[in-house]
């Protein structure tokens, strides 16, 4: 019969190298899918922060009872506030016929700090297309 001594551990460096493989595999997997999450919710942000910016109307029109239309400048100033409200990061602009909302959020990582990589940012756009009745 035939000694292996020279094989000992050989199981354990396979075991540590299949262990190692198998955390970051799940360290993306789950890092992954917050990014995703966070992605989505970056646009959704920005998705409702143009929908009330849109919302802002000229007073005076109300007022008066005439056909109402958008203050640029209103709906600028009212997606920046639904943006800080929500704690997320942005810029809103008028373009002339659309309100452009941009949101950036940043997340810690989980599982990928181990690696050096400890968070991740994500941008999200939303429009709003203002149509003025009349």
């Amino acid at each position: 019969m035939r000694s292996l001594r020279g094989e000992r551990g050989s199981a354990s460096v396979l075991i540590l190298g299949l262990s190692i493989a198998v955390l970051v595999g799940v360290g993306f997997a789950v890092d992954g899918t917050r990014k995703g999450q966070a992605y989505s919710q970056a646009t959704s942000i920005a998705e409702e922060a143009a929908r009330a910016g849109g919302q802002a109307l000229r007073a005076h029109a109300l007022a008066e009872g005439t056909d109402t239309d958008v203050d640029p400048q209103l709906a600028v100033v009212e997606a920046q506030r639904y943006l800080t409200a929500f704690g997320a990061g942005g810029t809103a602009r008028w373009d002339g016929r659309r309100l452009i909302v941009e949101t950036t959020i940043t997340r810690s990582t989980v599982f990928l700090g181990s690696i050096r990589i400890p968070s991740f940012t994500v941008h999200g756009v939303g429009a709003a297309v203002v149509v003025s009745a009349g």
